[in-house]
């Protein structure tokens, strides 16, 4: 146990990056000619232009670090940066993402994963109960057409196996093309596009953040990995300053619970596109290695649920269910220490609406009012780490960390309702990363969930994650 404070607190984590500069591939030299017959000199081709790097995950060099030296140039490039706003967010220069996987095809490949062994107790004389699992594979290709074209596809497997009665998915994680038409000012952007809202929805590779599992607050309260149709646009105008802002798929009312709105998320597939949605994020980088960034959503998500919203008559009735959030984040990395800290929160003023709407058959679209769907979801954290290791110069980072959360997706529920406390939670998370090379970490931690009402949790993890 410990005091029950659910304050906003700050932190800050610039995930890892590896940039490294190809150089031009050496030109062969032309065979001598024999000595009676000298041949003329040839002048050297020309080396090509250098290409700016498709998308993809990149992990950051911490800024105080030196970029690796430059390997030769491959035929396809592995570990492409993200698109250029995304690589200045986590504090490089455009140099370290133009250098990042540049290829002579102007296609780039990589991916990333992780393996986790968990195991949980419920209640103070409860057994544990260990899971083993790989809870995500990801492949990705990206390709630039021009120096200013560029296309993005992730494809994802979860929990290994993909079937009809297989606990896992196979899925797009993002699919998109985007146009840089004013340089790093302004660029537009449409398909399958990860929610700017919060951190790690966007930044979510494994060995960018701390703990074996994601934060519950970018899990529970911000649905983690949320992605939609969407066009927009995004930009670096000036050089501390980044945006992103979209016009995409809403939520499906039908699939909010008391759990939260993941259940609302159509990734899509065959998305309901009667109700959109806009989404704006913008960050603020004052000082190389400081981020502060703020998101805002809103939706109408009724028109999504039209044609299956009746009175208990079985008269059809149209509703209207906004849909309001936004997020606060900040994080810092700096001289080894890592600190970041979120807060975010949901308003659904109509969630009444939903509670007494019916199907065409006459049954209750919700049929828990224990549970109700919340007019407020709310969460935040705050987590700090210190590479312990780095006096010693030894290229290798040992973090121990410690992350508190609080969340509560009943924080508040519509009039004639009673919250279910069982859904507020206060979370400690104390572990340790070990990196030791860009792009590979070891993680293990312990978490103690502390419900306000019902059995209190522990849960022992270990983990292995990896991107290229």
């Amino acid at each position: 146990m410990w005091p029950r404070s659910a304050g906003v607190v700050l932190g800050v984590l610039l995930p890892l990056a590896a940039a490294a500069q190809p150089a031009p591939a050496e030109q062969p030299m032309a065979p001598a000619a024999p000595a009676a017959q000298p041949a003329p000199a040839q002048p050297e081709p020309a080396p090509a232009p250098a290409q700016p790097a498709p998308d993809g995950p990149v992990l950051d060099l911490p800024p105080e670090h030196a970029a690796p030296p430059a390997p030769q140039e491959p035929a396809v490039g592995l570990g492409a940066g993200r698109a250029p706003e995304h690589e200045l967010v986590r504090g490089l220069t455009e140099q370290r993402f133009r250098s990042a996987g540049a290829s002579a095809s102007n296609t780039s490949v990589g991916g990333y994963g992780e393996v986790h062994v968990r195991g949980t107790t419920t209640g103070r004389d409860g057994a544990r109960a260990w899971v083993a699992d790989i809870p995500r594979l990801v492949l990705f290709v990206a390709h630039e057409f021009t120096a200013d074209i560029r296309s993005y596809v992730e494809l994802e497997v979860e929990h290994s196996l993909s079937c009809a009665s297989c606990p896992g998915a196979a899925e797009l994680e993002q699919a998109y093309l985007e146009w840089n038409a004013a340089g790093r000012a302004l660029g537009l952007r449409a398909g399958l596009v990860l929610v700017p809202m919060g951190i790690i929805n966007q930044w979510h590779e494994p060995p960018v953040f701390h703990g074996v599992v994601r934060p519950k607050v970018e899990t529970v309260v911000i649905p983690s990995t949320w992605r939609e149709i969407a066009i927009g646009a995004f930009g670096q105008p000036l050089d501390w300053l980044r945006f992103e802002a979209y016009a995409m798929t809403g939520l499906d009312p039908l699939g909010f619970r008391a759990g939260g709105l993941a259940g609302g998320r159509q990734s899509g597939g065959l998305a309901r596109a009667n109700a959109w949605a806009g989404v704006a994020r913008v960050e603020a980088e004052p000082l190389l290695g400081v981020v502060a960034g703020a998101s805002v959503y809103a939706s109408d998500a009724g028109s999504n649920g039209d044609g299956k919203f009746f009175l208990r008559d079985g008269t059809p009735v149209d509703l209207s269910v906004p849909v309001l959030g936004w997020t606060l984040d900040a994080r810092w990395r700096r001289s080894g220490l890592e600190t970041r800290v979120l807060f975010a929160e949901w308003h659904l003023p109509e969630a009444r609406a939903l509670m007494v709407s019916f199907n065409a058959n006459g049954a209750p679209n919700f049929i828990d009012p224990t549970s109700p769907v919340a007019t407020r979801i709310r969460g935040g954290y705050v987590e700090a780490a210190y590479d312990v290791l780095r006096p010693l110069d030894l290229g290798h980072e040992l973090l121990p960390f410690a992350r508190l959360e609080a969340y509560d997706t009943q924080s508040a529920v519509p009039e004639g309702h009673t919250a279910n406390a069982s859904y507020g939670v206060r979370e400690l998370t104390l572990g340790a990363s070990y990196r030791p090379t860009q792009g590979v970490v070891l993680k293990a931690d312990y978490q103690l969930r502390d419900r306000t009402l019902g059995f209190d949790q522990t849960q022992l993890n270990f983990g292995l994650g990896f991107m290229y």
